[in-house]
C-alpha cells in the first residue's frame, strides 16, 4: 500500500497578521506549526500501514521551513516526505494549490491512498480534498470520522446530520476530521528519524508546471480586501417568575416592539 498524507505548515493561530497591502497572510518570520488536523491525516495514514503494510510518504507546499511540520510526521512513523517549494507559487489559491499537489502525488506515482486534514486553519476552505481528487482522477470520501481498509476498498464514516457509511475502490483520497483517531505519540526512534530526516525538495520544473499555472497568474480567484465582521447587539435574556410569566414578559416586549 503506498500512501501519501498532505501536510501544511500554518500559522499559530494566536499570531496570524495580514499583509495590507497583498490581503495575504504573512508567513515569514510568523510563529508556525503543522496543521493540527493532519495530525490525525497521519494517524490514518498509519494505522493503514499497520494493518496492510506499505509506505506513509508526507507532501507539504510551502517555504522551506514547512520540513519542521514534516519532521513531526516523521517523528510518529511516517518513512519520509517531500517538500514542493518554489517562490513562483506565492499567492497560489486553492485552484492552483490543488493542482500542484496533484502533480507532486503524480510525480510520486503508483500512490493508492491520498489522507488529508479536513481543512487547514489559515485558509479554512477544505477544498484542496476534491481538488486534488478530481486532477487526479481518483475517487473522493471527505470529512471521515472513521476510516478502515480491506483489500482494494476504502470505507469511512461520517457525521453529517445523521450517521453515513460510504465506500469506494482504491485509488482515493480521503479527508478526516479531528473525531477520526487520537494520534500516536513520538517515539525515541522516531525522534531521532524526524532529526536527521533529508526530504526530497521539489520546484515547478519538477513538476513539469509553468508558472503561469500557478502563484497568482493560476489562480481562479483573489482576495480584493479582508474586513472584521459587522457586530450585532447580543439578545435579551427575557426571565420571569416561570415558564407562564416569561411568556408574558415576551409578548409584552414583541407588542412594545410592534413586532406583534
Amino acid at each position: 500500500m503506498k500512501i501519501v498524507v498532505l501536510v501544511k505548515q500554518v500559522p499559530s493561530v494566536s499570531d496570524i497578521e495580514l499583509d495590507p497591502k497583498t490581503n495575504n497572510l504573512v508567513r515569514i518570520g510568523a510563529p508556525s506549526m503543522l496543521n493540527p488536523v493532519d495530525m490525525h491525516a497521519i494517524e490514518a495514514a498509519l494505522a493503514v500501514k499497520d494493518a496492510a503494510g506499505g509506505t506513509v510518504t508526507l507532501v507539504s507546499m510551502g517555504m522551506a521551513t514547512a520540513a519542521d511540520a514534516m519532521r513531526d510526521g516523521v517523528a510518529m512513523g511516517a518513512d519520509g516526505g517531500v517538500l514542493v517549494s518554489d517562490e513562483r507559487m506565492a499567492g497560489s489559491d486553492t485552484l492552483a494549490t490543488g493542482k500542484i499537489l496533484a502533480e507532486a502525488v503524480e510525480k510520486i506515482g503508483d500512490v493508492d491512498l491520498v489522507f488529508t486534514g479536513r481543512q487547514s486553519t489559515d485558509g479554512d476552505t477544505g477544498q484542496i480534498p476534491p481538488a486534488v481528487a478530481q486532477r487526479l482522477g481518483m475517487s473522493l470520501l471527505t470529512y471521515a470520522d472513521q476510516v478502515s481498509v480491506d483489500g482494494d476498498t476504502v470505507k469511512i464514516v461520517r457525521h453529517n446530520g445523521g450517521v453515513e457509511t460510504l465506500e469506494a475502490k482504491l485509488p482515493a483520497v480521503c479527508s478526516v476530521t479531528e473525531k477520526a483517531n487520537a494520534p500516536r505519540s513520538a517515539t525515541i526512534r522516531g525522534k531521532m528519524n524526524a532529526k536527521k530526516a533529508v526530504f526530497d525538495t521539489w520546484r515547478l520544473e519538477d513538476l513539469g508546471l509553468e508558472a503561469s499555472a500557478v502563484g497568482k497568474a493560476g489562480s481562479a480567484t483573489a482576495v480584493s480586501g479582508v474586513f472584521a465582521p459587522e457586530k450585532h447587539a447580543v439578545g435579551v435574556m427575557v426571565e420571569g417568575a416561570d415558564e407562564e410569566a416569561a411568556v408574558h414578559e415576551l409578548i409584552g416586549k414583541l407588542v412594545a416592539d410592534k413586532v406583534l
